[in-house]
Order: C-alpha cells, then structure tokens, then sequence
C-alpha cells in the first residue's frame, strides 16, 4: 500500500553527510552576522564565568563570612577593648544572658557588657549584609547577561533561517522540471517550511546553551580540580561512564530521528497528494482504502516515534541515577577529608554545586541532542535540495522572439535515456499560424510541447525559434513569449484579476479587462458574483474548467505571448465556452502563433494544418480535408471518433 510514497522511506537507508560537514554549509550563512556572534560569544563567556565562581563565592561565603568563629585581642592599654582579630587570644561567648571574653589559652573569663556585644558583631554583620548585596548584583548581572546572549543567538538563528528559505525557495524555482516529476508537492513543502523550521529550533533552544553548557561542563571540571585535587578525583572516578553513556545515546537517538523525520516526509507527501485529489477518492468510493493507507502510513510514523522514545525514556533516568551515585561519592569521601581536616564545609558545598551544574546540561542533553540531531537532519535533507543540479538556462545569446516560428529538425528525445519518445521529428510552423498537433494517447504530442517550452532538453537533432537554436535563448526571458494553456489550469489563491495578470500591480485593470473583452472571457466573468474581484481558491476549485481556461486565455494574450500553447485546452468544456475559445483564437491567430494538442478532433478542424503524429514521428501534415482525403492515419482517427455519428 502506498507504494509510491514508501519510495521516501528508502532515505532512511541513504548515509547522511556528517554533522560537521553540515555545519561548516550552515556557517556559510552564519558568518555573514560577524557583530551579532561577537556579542553573542561576549555575553555567554561572561556570563559563563560568572555562573562558574558562584560556587566559589558561596564557598567563600560559608567558610569565612557564615561558618567563621569570630576571635579578639585585648587592645594594649586597655583592660576591657579588644579588637577583631585573625586568630586572636579571645572568644566572644553567651553564657546565662551575660556576655564574656574567653581567653582560647588559659580559660580566663572578662565580662563585657551588651552594649560592647552588639558592637563586636557589628563587623560581622556588615560582612553578612555587604556578602548578600554583592551576590545579588552578580546574580542580577547574570540576568542581564543571559538576556542578551538569548537575544543575540535567536537574532542570529531568525537572520539565518530567512535567508536559508530565502535561497533555498530560489533554488527550488530553477531546479530542473524532472526533480517536480519525482519530488511530490508534500515532501518539497516539508523542505522549505518544516525542516527550516527545525533549524530555527536548534538555533533558539540549542545554540544558546549548547556552547555554554560545553564551557561549564569544562570548567566544572577544572575548578574542582583547582579547589581540592584529590576530592576531584574521587568525585569524577563516575565520569567515564557517564562519557559512554552519552555516546551510546547519540548513536541510537540520530538513527532514530533520521527514521521520524523521513517517515514525517513521506506522510506528508501522503496527505498533500490524497487531499489534493479527494474528489476522485470520493467519487469512486475509495474512502476506505485510503483510510487504510494512511493508518498504514501513520503506523510507520508512530513506530519511529516510539522507537525514539525508547532511547530518549532511558536516558534521563539514567543520568539521575549516576548524578546521585556521583553526590555519594564525593558526599562519602568528602566527610572524611573533612574530618582529617584536609578540606573545609564550604568546599564541599561548592563540590556539591558543581556536580550539580555539571548534570544539569547532561539532564537536558536528551532534549537538546534530538532538536540538533533533528536540525541537522533536517539541514542535511535542504542541502540535498541545494545540490540538486539547476536547469539550463541557455546560452544567454538572445532574449526574445518577434515573430513566432518554430521548427523542428530530426529531434530524438528520450525520458529514460534508453526508450526513444520522439525518433527524428521533423515540422515547421509559421509565424501567426495556427497549427493542431494530434495522434494517439503516447505518440509524443506533449513532449514536443514541453521540449518547445525548454522544460526537457532533447538528445539530438535542432528546435529552431525565429530560425535561432533554443539554447542560444534565456530560456528565463523565452518563456515569457511562450504561454502554455493545459487541460488543467492552475490558479493561485486570490481573485480573478490578480490571476490573469499574475499578482502584477504594475498591469492596469482596464488593461486587463481590455483583453478579457478580446478573447470573449469578459461575457463569462461578468456571470460572476464579484466579477473580476471574485476571490477564489487554490487551483481555481470554485471556477468551472472552461472558466478556468479563459482565465489562462486572457493571461497568455496580455502577456503578449508570441507562441501559445493549447494542451488539451477545450477537451472538458461545455459547448457555449468551447464555441468562445475557437472565436478567441481565431483573432489571437492574427497576431500570434497558436499550437493546439487535441484528441477532439472537431476542434482542429479550423487549423491552418494539422500535424499527425504516430509513435514518435510526424507522419501526415495538412489541412482537415487534405487528410481527410488521403484515407490515412487522421482519417482512422476521425472515422472511430465519428463514425457513431
């Protein structure tokens, strides 16, 4: 089931580029903002080490601010004075609600009155009050650090993404038209608007912490190191398996999420396509089997879901179970180096906190690993966009054609490369002449329209414009004296005036209206609730197929297409709006070349000459009752359509 949208599936399979190389193709777009990264680096380096020696500060804090026993020295001269002094003679003691000096050496006893007690902690006190301001300035500093490193790197990540779309949608108009024949709609929609959105993520979420998270992991490591070596080491003896188990876990979480995200593509392209053609699913009663399908579809999708989760539901606990074994570690020896007196009770803390800043990034590493990991999978897929080979332009020699010849000479084409569609076709059609190719289902009548139209490039032979080979043309410039008018016309979201003259304001509506008036379209449109400002949808759903098709009739004409294109144009219309299109191109015919492709034949009756083509070659030319007359392959063709008649 679904096979066609399973073909995506098989990237799963396909080796991505690595991680580095698709960073260094993102760093192309992220060095253009040098200021913005400078600031960025700035803000997180200082705000990194400020993070770092908040331990510190708090150590200092509790083992010579808080945790201290405060000592004295009588001042000389003076019996009951004594001064704060580093390892002085005296204690400052509360006994029965008196207070007293006690000399540490020999046990002596002076009373001081309350008085002088408020006054000795006083110092300490205004220590305490001046540690506290101090803190909450750094803290508040932080902040104000944090702020900016968060703004600077989102500013840097919504700067690269504009521009990525930006380039990539660019891309994507210039690529060639067989990559939109194998490329479903859905799939190249999840491109542009999903997978830069991940990239947004990874800049917002990641970006910003990533680097400062590396940095304090580091530091962490050096300052505990700096502050008690060998608590250091017991402390970091749980490392190394928590190093193995962060590498297992970025080796299974990228699998999976290169599995989701490709699944996610291909469902996608399911919706986008089943969506687009529910009528038909409707229709022919098929609502069953698709809703089989997309159950089938969406199970892969749910698969790969939980295949990640079992990765990502193992992780976390596991990093909460080695953080506490850490704690106990360094809780266990730290408690007897503090009681050989090798270490002091604010280090311990600041171990305590450090070990507690060194997981917190691994806590989050689960999440932050499936946006990056995410990212760049997404980045690897656009950059797969970006080095698809672009179409061939030509030779740029010239822009435009005057007046509207076309000639073909021995041209061989091939789809595949191996099965030939066109085998050496050969015609000529004049300027202002209106010429109707026809044949049976698969003779090559469309892929001469589209090798005219430079959208295939043919193997051999010559396809001559005003006597000039395509490729000396812009192709670019060619097309906009070239209008093609299918047999399914598409029509953009918007009104009816903004789809004949394409969205260009720079396009007068009188103008407009003009030549709606000339081609008989204006009769029709007039029909309309809002006339010319009648809204519609996507594709034009809410305009029958023959209003549609003069729609794309006034288009080509205001265009001032040298060359237009009919394909299959007339072949689902009523016959009051196929009666005004043969009007239209009787007077279009008067000043540019008309081709029509038709399996209707009563419609090419009014051609200057008909082109019969039979099984990739052109077999009989001329007018309706020439071939008519020479009893060959247009007159069998004539015969089955009308011989019921």
């Amino acid at each position: 089931m679904a096979s066609v949208h399973e073909e995506i599936f098989l990237e799963e399979k396909e080796k991505s580029e690595g991680d580095l190389k698709t960073f260094m193709r993102l760093w192309v777009y992220i060095k253009k903002y040098k200021l913005l990264l400078f600031l960025t680096f700035l803000t997180l380096a200082i705000a990194t080490i400020i993070e770092l020696s908040l331990p510190i500060f708090i150590r200092y804090g509790i083992d010579n601010v808080i945790n201290v026993e405060y000592s004295f020295d009588m001042v000389p001269g003076s019996e009951l004075q004594f001064i704060e002094q580093e390892n002085g003679a005296y204690n400052l003691e509360k006994r029965d609600n008196n207070y007293y000096m006690v000399n540490n050496q020999t046990g002596e006893r002076i009373q001081v009155s309350g008085e002088q007690y408020s006054q000795y902690f006083d110092a300490a006190y205004r220590k305490i009050h001046v540690f506290s301001l101090i803190f909450i300035s750094v803290l508040m500093g932080q902040f104000v650090l944090n702020y900016g490193q968060v703004f600077f790197a989102n500013l840097v990540g919504q700067k690269v993404i504009f521009h990525l779309r930006k380039d990539l949608f660019g891309h994507i108009l210039k690529l060639k038209y067989t990559f939109f024949e194998k490329n479903p709609p859905g799939k190249v929609t999840t491109r542009v608007v999903n997978d830069s959105q991940n990239l947004s993520d990874f800049f917002s979420e990641v970006v910003t912490s990533l680097l400062k998270d590396i940095a304090i992991i580091t530091g962490v490591i050096i300052l505990m190191m700096v502050l008690d070596f060998k608590l250091s080491l017991y402390t970091m003896s749980m490392f190394p398996v928590i190093v193995v188990s962060v590498v297992l876990f970025r080796h299974f979480d990228r699998k999976a999420y290169d599995k989701v995200r490709t699944r996610i593509s291909a469902l996608n392209s399911y919706l986008a396509e089943n969506l687009s053609g529910s009528n038909v699913t409707r229709l022919f009663n098929q609502e069953e089997r698709k809703k089989k399908e997309f159950d089938y579809m969406s199970t892969k999708v749910y698969r790969a879901n939980v295949q990640q989760l079992h990765v990502f539901a193992i992780f976390r606990p596991l990093m909460s179970l080695l953080q506490y074994f850490t704690i106990s570690v360094l809780l266990w020896f730290g408690s007897l180096l503090l009681t050989d007196g090798q270490t002091t009770f604010g280090t311990i803390y600041a171990f305590t906190s450090y070990v507690d800043m060194f997981f917190r990034p691994l806590f989050d590493l689960a999440e932050k690993y499936d946006i990056m990991q995410n990212a760049f999978a997404s980045a690897g897929k656009i950059f797969k966009i970006f080095d698809q080979e672009q179409e061939d332009f030509g030779r740029k020699k010239y822009t435009s054609i005057q007046e509207g010849k076309v000639e073909f000479q021995n041209v061989k084409f091939s789809y595949d490369g191996n099965t030939e569609v066109l085998k050496g076709v050969n015609f000529k059609i004049n300027p202002n002449e209106r010429v109707a190719i026809v044949g049976e289902t698969g003779s090559g009548k469309t892929t001469i329209i589209k090798l005219i139209s430079g959208l295939y490039k043919y193997q051999s032979g010559k396809i001559l414009l005003d006597d000039k080979e395509l490729y000396e043309y812009d192709l670019n410039e060619l097309r906009k004296k070239i209008a093609v008018v299918p047999q399914d016309v598409f029509l953009f979201s918007g009104t009816i005036l903004d789809n004949m003259r394409l969205f260009n304001q720079d396009i007068p509506e009188e103008e407009v209206k003009k030549v709606a008036k000339s081609v008989y379209a204006d009769e029709i449109i007039s029909r309309l609730p809002q006339n010319y400002y009648t809204v519609i949808t996507e594709r034009g759903g809410t305009l029958s197929s023959g209003e549609r098709q003069l729609v794309a009739l006034t288009r080509a004409v205001l265009f001032n297409s040298k060359v237009i294109i009919l394909d299959e144009a007339t072949a689902n219309v009523d016959v009051e709006t196929e009666f005004l299109i043969q009007q239209a191109l009787n007077k279009i015919s008067e000043r540019s070349t008309i081709i029509s492709i038709a399996h209707r034949l009563s419609t090419v009756k009014n051609s200057n000459r008909i082109i019969v083509v039979h099984k990739g070659l052109v077999v009989e030319e001329g007018s309706h009752e020439e071939l008519i007359n020479n009893h060959g392959i247009y007159y069998d063709l004539y015969r089955l359509q009308f011989e019921n008649n």
